[in-house]
Order: structure tokens, then C-alpha cells, then sequence
């Protein structure tokens, strides 16, 4: 809660809500963000109570580096069209959502590190697949840091993840693809 509250300060006030509700509008979900971030809160605290992978906390040296909301596909409602794509394998796949490290760790290799650590955790959770949906880099160089959310592709390529194909949702304006990671016998 400490990460995603300072994160909030007048900026966000996400917690990760976002994937596990449906929107009218990006406005309507920027207004909840602004004007009532403990609603998201609330929200993902519920889910995760009622027995939905929201997400895994990170730490170094028993500091918070980062959170990251991953689950299996049929766990976030903005995946609907994935998970109808990939079919009865889909509660097996996790899709990595977004990757949020401390500001004072940013920007020194450790999302890279994270999505290395989370091959060993995929398998322990017993999940086969790994997938992330990072914007591509003609994204990144036209919009900046609004689109670091969920990771940066030279990040997943790094980590051993495989760049796939179109993410769903990419556009001209906004181009971005699923990196994905099969998970073996070796990370369980």
C-alpha cells in the first residue's frame, strides 16, 4: 500500500484497479483515480481477499523496490480478448499488467531483474506461460514516461521473454506487443 499510495500523491491513485474493472471511459477511470483513489484500493484489497492473484510485492534489503500486478488472464477483466484467444490454457497463462518500482530505484536495471524473478515465481504458482505487454519503443520516444507503466520491451528481451505478436490493444498511435515466457519444469 505504501508504493501505490505515494505513487498517488496527486498523481495516480491506481492500485492496480484498472484491469479488474470495466470503464465507460479512460475519463471516468481518471476521475475515480483523482477523486477517489481508496475506491481502487478497496477494490484490489477485495479481490486479493477473495482469493484473486492481484499481484506480488518485491523487496530489497527489506525495502519495497516494486510491485507488479500479475495474474492469469481469466483473473483481469481487460484481458477478455486474450483469454478468449488463448483458450482453455488461459487460467495457466499470467499477464504482467504493469511493473511499478520505487522512484529511487528506478532506472537501474532492476526491471529486468524483477521479470527474471518472476520465472521462479510463475513456477511455483504453477503457471506455464509468462506474458507482458510492454508499449514499443515508437511509443516510449512519442509519449514519454505515460507509457513506462507496463515495462519497457528492451526489458523483457533482456529477461529471456520472446516478442510474439501485436498486443490487442495496439494502435498507430500507441503501438505495443505481447512478450512472452514459457515457464519450464526448471523455474517450478
Amino acid at each position: 500500500e505504501r508504493l501505490t499510495r505515494e505513487e498517488a500523491n496527486g498523481k495516480t491513485g491506481c492500485y492496480c484497479a484498472f484491469w479488474h474493472q470495466k470503464w465507460n471511459s479512460m475519463e471516468e477511470w481518471q476521475r475515480r483515480q483523482k477523486e477517489d483513489p481508496l475506491k481502487n484500493r478497496d477494490i484490489v484489497r477485495s479481490r486479493m481477499h477473495s482469493g484473486f492473484h492481484v499481484g506480488t510485492l518485491a523487496y530489497k534489503e527489506g525495502e519495497l523496490l516494486a510491485w507488479i500486478s500479475v495474474s492469469p488472464l481469466p483473473e483481469y477483466y481487460w484481458t477478455w480478448r486474450r483469454t478468449l484467444r488463448v483458450g482453455e490454457q488461459a487460467p495457466k497463462v499470467a499477464g504482467i499488467a504493469c511493473i511499478n518500482i520505487v522512484p529511487r530505484w528506478r532506472g537501474q536495471g532492476y526491471q529486468i531483474h524483477l521479470l527474471k524473478q518472476l520465472k521462479s515465481y510463475a513456477g511455483r504458482k504453477g503457471w506455464t506461460m509468462l506474458e507482458g505487454y510492454p508499449f514499443d519503443e515508437a511509443a516510449h520516444k512519442r509519449h514519454g514516461d505515460q507509457v513506462a507503466w507496463p515495462g519497457y520491451p528492451e526489458a523483457f528481451l533482456k529477461a529471456g521473454f520472446e516478442k510474439t505478436e501485436p498486443h490487442w490493444l495496439s494502435s498507430e498511435e500507441y503501438p505495443r506487443s505481447i512478450y512472452r515466457f514459457r515457464v519450464s519444469e526448471t523455474f517450478a
